[in-house]
């Protein structure tokens, strides 16, 4: 290893004496070197006005900073050294590249020892903890890339990649309502099919309230066996999840008893080095070429994480979400239809402010900003996860929900009529309803399927890509070749981009409001999958994806006039990301409203123009197409990262809800008297023209009406 003088020197110096000569052996803090500088000194009293300064030599000693023999020096008598640079390298006994809690695996040495031949610690030396489950154990930068290279070559010679997998919401779900377990011995429960399967544990992993010693209960998403077993052909897979250790390793056993698909190859939040993210580097610090990530967060992964396949959450329990995510930002993919859920009493000061957790996980990344001590935060956030896991044992959510369903049920069907039921053997009878209780709890979920097509997919690709740079080469080797190793990230992008290539997408109430689309997880998504994401309706638009729960918008009725344009709901988009193809348009299309069609037939007639009137004068005129554009939530109003071209697009909604800039004789902008004006005239002009569209029940929610106290208002 070389060594270098170091920075603190009164450079310029000169090598004045070696004190060891090339293959002597040295000692840690030994003296091996002499050299001497110049300086100036001030001598003479000063009261005498007899002060002066004079040059003077000094000489000082180098201590070797390892012990070892010496393999080099590269410098030699009399040489003038102006600045630091490498001295002398040594043959060092222990390379200390291997260390565990601050000593030296190999030597035993203590690597926390602080010495006054050198500036750093030994600790210094391995910083990388390439172990799952220990961050203890650490490895030099030399060793882990030994490591990987050894790595790639077992995965390259096997045919296999690197699988990370994570757990809550992607393989399973896990909730600790007490209703399952009385489902699971209830065979005449509706729910009873769907969780006889459902897998329990009881967990006590440190000094906790009325959680403590609670039964978890896990169900595994449709298929996982039979997935991990083929999946297991084609990668060698790792857990990575943001659960406890104790609690991963339970899912772990749950998932793989024999230790034959993960083995040890478990890593939980109590080793990720971070509460929030997720970062590949903690397991493959080197290279991250043949790695893949399935994960039902994105948002807990760097920007940049072209090796994620981002997979639809498994929602099993209804309206219980992942119980381990309060250490996690709050979720923003709102693209899949979310469950309903009963409104829980809260008891705590949540209740008064919905949006407190946030706040309280807000003001904890403040604190660690600030320097503040992370095992307090960490304190902090398990006590806010105690109490939301201990909602589940007190308001039994699941519960209210089924009666809820069941009095639904019965209010719609009290008028007698009977349901229709068929028998295994193909017999139909009827039931009264009774006799029939629906389910809350379904077990259809397929997204694995589509996933083992997606991942066998990638692993071909890539082993082709492999292959033909290998075949490329004149002189193939035995060893391994880093450049002929494709990125697997950027097989991924290439399959992944041509699903949605050619579709240029407008998204309209699927982005909450004051989120900037192109930086929204939905968005960000689509443009994975190849799409132009656009945030006006124009002539260059394919789609308009709207919410299932607001057809009628102002962006609809702009789409509604350009008949190119397909109309879809929030399930096309969802269902071609999650199967990788452009699904067909028609079995998503949405059914425009007849006054929004009809809106698009008579913009052949010229529109009447309204005159806005302020203290008997004329301020403005508009036609009622430029009433339409003033939209209370158009994203041009909010949105100002559009991208020049959509700037450009000539689209049907480039006004943005202001009034012509034209000045009057004053000087003055119109705009300016908008305060002055009359409103409930010009409502009632509106009207007039409008019609019954305007008073519509089906326009409740929609963007006629200007709900300020509603926070979860999506933009379009």
């Amino acid at each position: 290893k070389t060594f270098r003088l170091g920075p603190k020197l009164r450079y310029p110096i000169t090598i004045s004496k070696f004190i060891k000569n090339k293959g002597d052996d040295v000692k840690k803090q030994e003296t091996i070197l002499q050299y001497t500088f110049r300086f100036e000194r001030t001598v003479g009293d000063p009261a005498l006005n007899e002060e002066r300064t004079v040059q003077e030599t000094g000489w000082a000693d180098w201590d070797c900073p390892t012990d070892g023999t010496i393999s080099q020096w590269k410098v030699k008598v009399g040489d003038v050294i102006e600045k630091d640079q490498v001295l002398v390298t040594i043959d060092e006994l222990c390379p200390h590249d291997q260390q565990y809690a601050g000593l030296c695996v190999l030597c035993g040495k203590d690597m926390k020892e602080a010495s006054w031949a050198t500036d750093t610690l030994d600790t210094d030396r391995a910083t990388i903890a390439m172990v799952h489950d220990n961050v203890a154990l650490t490895v030099s930068a030399a060793q882990a890339t030994r490591a990987e290279l050894n790595l790639q070559q077992r995965l390259l010679e096997q045919r296999k990649l690197s699988l990370v997998v994570d757990l809550d919401q992607t393989i399973i779900h896990a909730c600790i309502e007490p209703t399952v377990g009385e489902w699971q011995t209830d065979p005449s429960n509706p729910n009873y099919e769907a969780v006889k399967d459902v897998r329990s544990f009881q967990l006590d992993d440190g000094p906790r309230g009325l959680t403590s010693g609670c039964w978890y209960y896990i169900k595994l998403r449709p298929g996982l066996a039979s997935f991990l077993q083929r999946m297991s052909e084609l990668f060698e897979m790792h857990v990575y999840t943001m659960g406890t250790r104790a609690y991963a390793e339970q899912i772990a056993n749950i998932v793989d008893p024999d230790k034959k698909l993960f083995g040890h190859r478990v890593i939980s939040r109590d080793e990720n080095g971070s509460m929030t993210e997720k970062s590949l580097q903690r397991l493959f610090p080197v290279s991250t070429n043949m790695v893949v990530v399935i994960d039902d967060r994105a948002d807990v992964w760097p920007r940049n994480r072209p090796n994620l396949i981002k997979v639809t959450p498994y929602d099993f329990f209804k309206g219980i979400g992942d119980i381990n995510s309060s250490f996690l930002p709050k979720r923003e993919d709102i693209i899949t239809p979310a469950p309903a859920v009963v409104p829980i009493h809260k008891n705590g000061p949540e209740s008064q402010n919905p949006n407190a957790l946030d706040s309280k996980m807000a003001e904890h990344e403040r604190v660690l900003a600030n320097g503040g001590d992370e095992n307090v935060i960490l304190q902090l956030q398990a006590e806010e996860q105690e109490r939301e896991l201990e909602k589940q044992l007190k308001e039994r959510p699941l519960l209210h929900l089924q009666k809820k369903l069941d009095k639904e049920e019965l209010e719609g069907l009290d008028d007698g009529l009977s349901i229709e039921t068929t028998n295994q053997n193909g017999s139909v009878h009827s039931e009264s309803p009774s006799q029939s209780r629906h389910n809350l709890l379904r077990d259809d979920d397929q997204e694995l399927i589509h996933l083992e097509k997606h991942l066998s997919e990638l692993h071909r690709s890539f082993y082709e890509q492999y292959d033909a740079r290998r075949e490329g080469r004149r002189h193939r080797s035995t060893d391994i070749e880093p450049e002929t190793i494709p990125d697997v990230g950027s097989v991924l992008e290439r399959l992944k981009s041509r699903v949605l290539r050619g579709c240029s997408i407008v998204l309209s109430g699927l982005v909450p409001l004051g989120i900037d689309i192109h930086r929204s997880e939905i968005g960000l998504q689509a443009t994975s999958f190849g799409a132009n994401l656009r945030t006006k309706v124009s002539d260059k638009v394919t789609h308009l994806v709207i919410s299932s729960s607001r057809p009628r918008t102002h962006k609809v009725r702009l789409a509604a006039r350009i008949p190119k344009i397909r109309i879809v709901n929030q399930d096309w988009l969802a269902g071609s990301l999650q199967q990788w193809r452009k699904l067909n348009e028609r079995d998503f299309a949405v059914e425009v409203h007849p006054a929004d069609r009809a809106g698009s037939q008579e913009k052949s007639r010229a529109p009447p123009r309204i005159t806005i009137v302020a203290n008997g004068k004329p301020v403005a005129e508009n036609s009622t197409d430029d009433m339409e554009d003033i939209d209370a939530d158009d994203d041009s109003a909010i949105n100002t990262n559009s991208s020049a071209d959509e700037e450009e697009d000539g689209g049907l909604d480039d006004m943005d809800g202001v009034l012509p800039a034209e000045l009057g004789e004053d000087g003055k902008s119109p705009v300016d008297e908008l305060s002055k004006i009359v409103w409930s005239d010009v409502d009632k002009e509106l009207a007039d023209y409008l019609g019954s569209e305007f008073d519509s029940d089906s326009e409740k929610g929609s963007e006629c009406e200007y709900n300020t106290d509603d926070q979860s208002t999506d933009t379009e």
